[in-house]
C-alpha cells in the first residue's frame, strides 16, 4: 500500500543559494592548495559572455558537445555553473551543495572547453539511484536527454544500480517529460506526500487486539522479507518495479531511508501467519512510513487500519510531531486509508524511472 520507490520520503532539499554558495567555496578551498589541484576548466562566465553575444545564426550543434564525469578540477567551475544555469522545468528546489566527495557522481556537458549542462545521481542501498533533473545555460529537449541516458549508463555500470528514477513536479513540466521520453525513461507514478500531525491521544490507539506485533530483528529479516515480498502480489502501488530488484533491495533502500528504528519495524502477524509490515523511521525530526504493505488474503479486512493505527502510535512513542509517507495516487485503496487516519495531501511528484527493457539495452 505504502510506495514501493527507491525515494519513499519527501524529496524536498532544504539548502539554500546561498548556503549552497558558502559550502561550495568552503569545498574548494578544503580540497586542498591550487598547486596540487588539477587544471580547472574554463570558467563559466565566458560561456555567458559567448551565449549573451552571439546570433541565432550560431547555435551550437548539440552532437559537438560531449558529456563525460566531472573531474576534481571542475569543482569550481560546476559551482559556478549550477548557481548560475536556471531552473530545469519541473524543478522547484534550488541546486543540492557540491563537494569533492560527490564530485565523481556528477556528468559535465561541455562544448570548448566551458561547461554547458550538468546532471548528478544519488547512489543508495539497495541498487538504487536517484538523477536530479539537469542543469542547461538554456533549455534544450536533446542535451537533457542525452544527459539523463547517461546518468542512468553511469549509475548502472558504476553502481549496479537497478532502480534509476527521478522526481519532477507537475507543474510546467511538459519540456523535462518530452526529455525524459527521448532518453527512454517512463513515469512509474503519481506520487502523493501526506502527512498528519501527532496528538498526545495517538499515545492510547488501540491496534486490532487480534494481532501480534513483531520488531524487526535480525534473527527476523528473513520473515519480514518474506511478507515484504508476499505484500507486492497484486498490488496497486508501482506495479512496474516488479522484477527490477530483489526484496532484500527494497529492505536495505528502506533502512537507509532517514534514521533507521528496527524497534519500529512492525511484522503484524495473526494466528501464526504474518499478513502485512508498517515500517517506521526518523527523517528530518518526523516519522516516515517507508513501507506498509499487506498479503493478498489480508485485504479488506480491516488489517490496514490496525497497521497504520500501530505506526501513528509509534511515531507518538518516538516523541515525533508529525508522520509523513508517498503513495501512488492509482493506489485508491491505500488513499483511502489514510484519509480516513487523517493524512492530508501536501504536494505530488511525478517519478520517472528506466523500464527493465532499457536496463537491459544499458547492459550492453
Amino acid at each position: 500500500m505504502q510506495t514501493r520507490a527507491g525515494i519513499a520520503g519527501d524529496e524536498r532539499r532544504s539548502s539554500r543559494r546561498a548556503l549552497m554558495r558558502s559550502q561550495s567555496i568552503a569545498a574548494v578551498a578544503a580540497s586542498g592548495p591550487v598547486s596540487d589541484r588539477q587544471p580547472a576548466a574554463p570558467p563559466v562566465g565566458g560561456w555567458l559572455a559567448l551565449l549573451a553575444a552571439r546570433n541565432p545564426k550560431d547555435m551550437i550543434d548539440v552532437n559537438t558537445i560531449s558529456i563525460r564525469p566531472a573531474r576534481r578540477g571542475d569543482l569550481a567551475p560546476l559551482v559556478e555553473f549550477l548557481l548560475t544555469a536556471p531552473p530545469t522545468p519541473g524543478d522547484s528546489s534550488p541546486p543540492a551543495a557540491v563537494t569533492t566527495h560527490d564530485l565523481p557522481n556528477h556528468l559535465v556537458a561541455e562544448h570548448d572547453g566551458h561547461i554547458v549542462g550538468a546532471i548528478r545521481t544519488h547512489p543508495s542501498a539497495g541498487r538504487c539511484a536517484a538523477i536530479t533533473l539537469p542543469g542547461l545555460l538554456e533549455w534544450d529537449e536533446r542535451l537533457a536527454a542525452r544527459l539523463f541516458r547517461a546518468a542512468a549508463e553511469h549509475a548502472e555500470r558504476r553502481h549496479g544500480s537497478r532502480l534509476i528514477q527521478t522526481l519532477l513536479a507537475p507543474e510546467r513540466a511538459e519540456r523535462t517529460i518530452a526529455a525524459l521520453e527521448r532518453a527512454g525513461y517512463a513515469l512509474l507514478a503519481t506520487l502523493a506526500y501526506m502527512c498528519r500531525p501527532i496528538s498526545s491521544a495517538d499515545f492510547a490507539r488501540s491496534p486490532e487486539d487480534e494481532i501480534t506485533w513483531q520488531p524487526y530483528t535480525r534473527l527476523r529479516h528473513h520473515r519480514f522479507a518474506e511478507t515484504i515480498d508476499a505484500t507486492y502480489r497484486g498490488s496497486l502501488d508501482c506495479p512496474d518495479l516488479a522484477g527490477l530488484r530483489t526484496v532484500h533491495d527494497s529492505i536495505s533502500t528502506h533502512k537507509q531511508t532517514g534514521r533507521f528504528q528496527p524497534r519500529r519495524w512492525r511484522l503484524a502477524v495473526m494466528g501464526r501467519s504474518p499478513v502485512g509490515v508498517a515500517l517506521v523511521n526518523e527523517l528530518r525530526g518526523r516519522g516516515e512510513l517507508v513501507y506498509l504493505g499487506l498479503v493478498p488474503e489480508a485485504r479488506g479486512q480491516g488489517v490496514g487500519r490496525a497497521l497504520i493505527d500501530r505506526a501513528i502510535q509509534d511515531t507518538a512513542e518516538m516523541g515525533l510531531a508529525r508522520l509523513a509517507l508517498a503513495v501512488d495516487t492509482r493506489n485508491e485503496p491505500a488513499v483511502r486509508l489514510y484519509d480516513s487516519a487523517g493524512f492530508t495531501e501536501t504536494h505530488r511528484r511525478l517519478a520517472y524511472f528506466v523500464p527493465g527493457n532499457r536496463l537491459e539495452a544499458l547492459e550492453e
